[in-house]
């Protein structure tokens, strides 16, 4: 801080010199938690667990968890940094917080059958252990979001964060389509990861190799890189400027090619209908883009039969997007979404509050729709207070966001996608998912219109 002389009775008297608070010497704190966020970016680029240690497989920790910690640790501290924040933000974080307060009550009350509503013919215990677990990552995602929410996101952070996002996003990317393409393998890239089902579950198949389900260094299911990929490309997006239309365009091939390859019919339909709004809104912009990049690749596609071969898995993964359920098309979801209406329609208590946070293992598998699946465990007042969060989320990015909009878009596609899988609740085979959209949203919200996009 320097000084500045002042006039008083003849005399020169120095009084330091008010500054502004965008000119400040930012406090050692939001410098800290700032690069805690760059950290939790970075961590996302290997999500594969590197200790092998817990109750369950389910919270074996990867690099992510160790950040979230550290945020844990540095939130008292940042509380006392003073940050605004803004009226619609902090009414999200209420929402967040009834959210979180409704799940224990109903993890306390239904799963563990306090209320003695549920039969024991019915019913078992398996959902304790899983309603235990997506209480804890629901606790991780609230610790993500109030943390990322008070960063100072000036232009100067922006420009970092922009090459930390596209750094993720680019490496992230690449590691998939290295895995589909046989030039890396998952039990090299997890030697550490029990073969046996019954120590590693589901990370067991990852360990052994994962045939024809390229997942690369994200999760140990298909549709996880995929919406993972989508959000982190949303977020790069959103903070490169809108006016690099190479880069933009880059990014959307980049982000639907790995989205083809994935196997993730309903991620893959999400990321095409994003690709497809931001090239039409924009179209004078990517008419020559699209023009240039159809030249020179449907004559390679024509002529190059060995290029067609290394896409056959994908396209006939693909390809079975628009037929019926019987033929595989949903995958035989419609009984599943049969199953558990019937199962709602057996006390109309569960209609109103569900049957428990975390029981659905219970009775079966997972609804595969995330609206389904919410009312199943948490009833229509679980899915309603969801309902309202999803709106108030959606409207505010509308209203905040520029440019592209990427951020408001991706989170109407994953809504949309949504209707076949459980896209934003706490399922192990989609662990930091949730956390990263809400980590994207809250960056994204922090940002004024000024520093909302980086010259990279």
């Amino acid at each position: 801080m320097t000084a500045a002389p002042a006039q008083g009775n003849g005399l020169q008297v120095w009084q330091p010199e008010v500054v502004s608070p965008g000119e400040s010497r930012r406090p050692d704190i939001q410098r800290i938690a700032f690069w805690l966020c760059c950290a939790y970016v970075i961590s996302q680029v290997y999500l594969v667990p590197i200790w092998p240690i817990g109750p369950s497989w389910s919270v074996w920790p990867c690099i992510t968890d160790f950040v979230i910690v550290l945020m844990l640790v540095a939130l008292p501290f940042l509380s006392r940094a003073n940050v605004s924040l803004c009226r619609e933000v902090a009414g999200i974080e209420r929402l967040l917080l009834i959210l979180g307060i409704g799940c224990v009550l109903s993890y306390l009350v239904l799963t563990l059958n306090l209320s003695h509503i549920r039969s024991a013919e019915t019913f078992n215990d398996k959902g304790q252990s899983v309603g235990m677990y997506q209480l804890y990552r629901l606790l991780q995602y609230f610790i993500v979001f109030w943390f990322a929410s008070r960063v100072e996101m000036d232009a100067a952070h922006a420009k970092w964060l922009c090459w930390v996002v596209g750094m993720t996003f680019w490496v992230s990317s690449a590691f998939l389509l290295a895995d589909y393409f046989g030039l890396v393998d998952t039990p090299t890239l997890a030697p550490h990861i029990s073969k046996d089902l019954m120590v590693a579950g589901p990370w067991a198949f990852y360990s052994r190799g994962i045939v024809g389900q390229p997942v690369g260094t994200i999760g140990f299911h298909h549709v996880y890189p995929c919406i993972q990929l989508l959000v982190l490309g949303a977020l790069y997006l959103h903070l490169i400027s809108a006016r690099r239309t190479w880069l933009v365009a880059l990014v959307l091939g980049c982000l639907w090619t790995c989205s083809f390859v994935s196997g993730s019919r309903a991620g893959f339909v999400a990321v095409s209908i994003l690709t497809a709004v931001v090239a039409f809104t924009h179209l004078r912009r990517f008419l020559a883009v699209a023009v240039l990049v159809a030249v020179a690749t449907v004559p390679l596609m024509f002529y190059s039969d060995s290029l067609l071969q290394a896409f056959a898995n994908a396209i006939e993964r693909q390809s079975t997007i628009g037929e019926s359920y019987e033929t595989d098309g949903l995958a035989g979801r419609v009984d599943i979404w049969n199953e558990r209406l019937d199962l709602l329609n057996e006390n109309a208590v569960f209609w109103l509050i569900g049957t428990g946070f975390g029981s659905a293992i219970e009775t079966g598998e997972n609804s595969h729709m995330l609206y389904l699946h919410i009312t199943l465990e948490c009833g229509l007042v679980g899915l309603s207070v969801f309902v309202l969060l999803a709106w108030r989320v959606a409207k505010l990015l509308w209203q905040r966001e520029s440019g592209l909009k990427a951020m408001y878009l991706a989170t109407l596609v994953l809504l949309v996608s949504a209707l076949t899988q459980e896209t934003f609740y706490p399922v192990p085979a989609l662990s930091h998912f949730l956390g990263m959209y809400l980590f994207c949203v809250a960056v994204t919200l922090r940002m004024t219109v000024g520093s909302a996009t980086a010259e990279v």
